[in-house]
């Protein structure tokens, strides 16, 4: 496979879907970003900020496992649209008159419409290309870790000349999403070919009764599902996504507070990790191996070990640190998705729902438990804390080596 043969061509779909992602890594690492002010402004510990990301990845969950089924039985567009405005919306309403509460309760709208359109996008990806839907998953997915890299720089520098409050940082963002829905309009988003090969096929057959069609339209599809696969892909995406949640929310306090740094300095931090991942999406998109779980795991084993030096201070550069890690875990989450989707065929929605579902849940679980344990290890800061993320990623190694016992779903 050559050069031009491995980079998509890019479509009004795929153009869409990583516009959306981008606006959708902006969203992930403006807590991280705003860590300091938020827990300046809203008197937060921890704990406290740990839970704030976690009810992100709440939202998060509840919308990608409800859009799953959803998807699969009604229109995309207007469920999309609806999506985005609901980010638009909770960001909007946000001010300085905000306390934590009132945020807790927007961070779950927000995360809930992102989650919504993300699954949506990434169903119609897998449905449209099938078996070469992984690799286009990865490139779609690189525009969010484009953002996440490239965001808290952003801000940074507009902070130099503008006094922008956190909330305004979270009213930049959500405002991209009234730019989607507009471009929403002209983008095809088809029911999945299954679901309209079967309903143009029921509705030209005269002899067709109500109960019949419905027996019809539930009938799976030809290809075997693979459900053992499948329930591997959740366990990496669980462990995987409260990973990430958990380095964006408190690696930039981790510098700070633990390793002396200004605040500004500090943001590079989420930049270099985010910019990581970008990269090794783009490495994986880009190599002529097979995209799989076999590669996932043995970079997930090695953004384990050096996740690890970083906790117990073997590595002293944060930002060389964290953009290794950042390298390593790339492609996990779009290999997985798109795995996800070929492993349960007859309802690629609802595969790609429950593997983004429980990597949510991940990012619900990790983020509280890492905050608890930085709560009780205060004597020895973040260290403690970011050290035990490794133990997650051992978790998404042994998931991902399992998956790879089954080899014909490697694409």
């Amino acid at each position: 496979m050559n050069l031009s043969q491995r980079i998509p061509i890019p479509d009004p779909l795929t153009a869409l879907s990583a516009l959306s992602f981008f606006a959708f890594g902006a969203l992930l690492v403006l807590y991280g970003a705003n860590s300091s002010e938020l827990i300046t402004h809203l008197d937060l510990d921890y704990a406290d900020l740990g839970l704030l990301g976690s009810m992100f990845s709440l939202g998060l969950g509840v919308g990608i496992v409800a859009a799953g089924p959803i998807s699969d039985r009604l229109p995309r567009r207007p469920l999309y649209i609806a999506a985005c405005f609901t980010v638009l919306a909770a960001t909007a309403t946000l001010s300085a008159a905000t306390d934590y509460h009132a945020l807790l309760l927007r961070t779950v709208a927000i995360g809930f419409g992102a989650g919504f359109y993300e699954t949506i996008l990434n169903a119609l990806i897998v449905e449209e290309f099938g078996a070469r839907a992984p690799r286009r998953l990865i490139f779609i997915h690189s525009a969010a870790t484009l953002a996440g890299s490239v965001t808290p720089l952003l801000f940074e520098f507009a902070r130099t000349f503008l006094p922008l409050a956190w909330y305004d940082a979270f009213q930049i963002v959500g405002s991209v999403h009234a730019g989607l829905i507009l471009a929403a309009i002209f983008v095809p988003m088809n029911l999945s070919p299954r679901r309209a090969a079967l309903a143009k096929d029921v509705d030209e057959d005269p002899a067709v009764d109500g109960r019949e069609r419905a027996k019809r339209e539930a009938a799976p599809m030809p290809r075997r599902d693979d459900r053992p696969a499948l329930v591997a892909i959740c366990v990496a995406t669980f462990a995987y996504v409260g990973v990430e949640t958990a380095l964006t929310l408190f690696v930039a306090d981790h510098a700070i507070h633990d390793l002396g740094l200004e605040a500004a300095h500090a943001d590079h931090t989420i930049s270099a990790f985010w910019a990581g991942l970008l990269v090794g999406r783009l490495a994986i998109g880009l190599s002529p191996r097979r995209v799989g779980a076999g590669t996932t795991a043995a970079l997930a084993s090695l953004g384990a070990i050096l996740l690890l030096s970083y906790g117990l201070g073997w590595i002293v550069l944060p930002e060389l640190a964290m953009a290794a890690i950042g390298f390593c875990l790339g492609g996990v989450f779009p290999i997985m998705i798109g795995l996800a989707g070929i492993a349960l065929p007859s309802s690629a929605g609802i595969a790609v729902g429950l593997a983004g579902g429980l990597g949510s849940l991940g990012g619900f679980v990790i983020p509280w438990f890492t905050g608890r344990i930085a709560t009780h290890t205060a004597e020895s800061g973040l260290s403690m804390a970011l050290t035990s993320l490794a133990a997650w990623l051992g978790l998404l190694v042994v998931a991902t080596i399992f998956a790879r016992r089954h080899p014909e779903r490697e694409r």
